[in-house]
């Protein structure tokens, strides 16, 4: 199909799309950030009811505002489906501005508002989606596991072509649930991991789990329902919960490469904050502390290539 326009959004400042897009890849290894020859753009393909489509986010020329496009899609698209998934994935409601505020009060966190200034994190439009991701990034490094979701996309999800590249989405809950342990074997995780993919999946599939219908939820009421999926810990919901409905919470001292960088920024030394000393000191932060551990570990991952594994869950 051509491509269409079909709304506007504007975030609430502090807002800079072209670091917001930079960060995207930090979450989402399927999206294309394209930040040269015109206005910043974002593209990722989505599953719309039933059919797959690649949307673009611009930059509008004052750099205030996203300005939405449906770039193909496999066929028609349900009324409204395209605009409601990125006006999801933006959420122009939530505002950075009193984290901002409150960040002032600390300095490693002031200085990290300073970094990655107007830099914000875009949702995922599925909850099936964001839990594959965080159970495969489970215990190994960014780099590996973001290969193995390309991969994965690539082989047994669905594909568009725009602009001579591909866009991939990953595959559905139905045609994960009918894949093997040695069809998944490419992923390079352990089958302990792969089963617990094929389990949710099948799950999803036969209707017995209902992931989309979690961010409707109160924010406890969904963390309890993720933790009660075999092989979902405090790491893996917590993830889940910040990339497929933007609730910040603080993923822990688990997290090998978040324990680096707050010893870094805040001791300048390499190695790990001790883990007892890190949870007291996000303690402090109260309800910002989720939202301060998702940007100082986006501000390591724009500092240095965030290689260091992920927790065990």
């Amino acid at each position: 199909m051509n491509s269409t326009g079909i709304a506007q959004f504007v975030p609430p400042p502090p807002f800079d799309a072209t670091r917001t897009f930079a960060a995207a890849g930090a979450t989402h290894a399927l999206g294309h950030a394209l930040l040269h020859d015109g206005p910043p753009r974002y593209r990722r393909a989505l599953r719309l009811g039933g059919r797959i489509a690649v949307l673009e986010l611009a930059a509008s020329s004052d750099g205030a505002a996203l300005d939405v496009r449906v770039l193909a899609a496999d066929g028609p698209l349900p009324d409204g489906a395209a605009q409601a998934a990125a006006g999801w994935m933006i959420d122009p409601a939530f505002s950075l501005a009193p984290f901002y505020q409150f960040a002032q009060q600390h300095p490693i966190l002031a200085e990290t508002c300073a970094r990655l200034h107007g830099r914000r994190l875009l949702r995922y439009t599925s909850v099936f989606e964001a839990l594959l991701v965080t159970v495969i990034e489970q215990q190994i490094a960014l780099r590996a596991a973001q290969r193995a979701e390309r991969w994965l996309a690539a082989t047994y999800g669905s594909r568009l072509i725009v602009d001579g590249a591909a866009c991939d989405v990953l595959p559905t809950p139905e045609r994960m649930a009918s894949l093997t342990l040695e069809q998944l074997a490419p992923l390079r995780i352990t089958f302990v991991r792969m089963r617990r993919l094929l389990e949710i999946a099948r799950m999803q599939a036969e209707g017995v789990l209902d992931l989309e219908a979690l961010p409707h939820l109160p924010p406890p009421a969904m963390y309890a329902a993720l933790r009660e999926l075999r092989g979902v810990g405090h790491w893996t919901a917590a993830w889940t919960m910040i990339r497929a409905a933007g609730h910040y919470l603080y993923f822990g001292r688990a997290d090998v490469a978040l324990r680096a960088a707050v010893h870094h920024y805040l001791h300048g030394q390499r190695g790990r904050m001790d883990a007892a000393a890190m949870d007291a000191l996000f303690a402090g932060y109260g309800p910002f502390a989720g939202l301060a551990s998702v940007m100082l570990i986006l501000r390591w991952a724009a500092d240095r290539d965030l290689s260091a594994p992920h927790p065990a869950s």
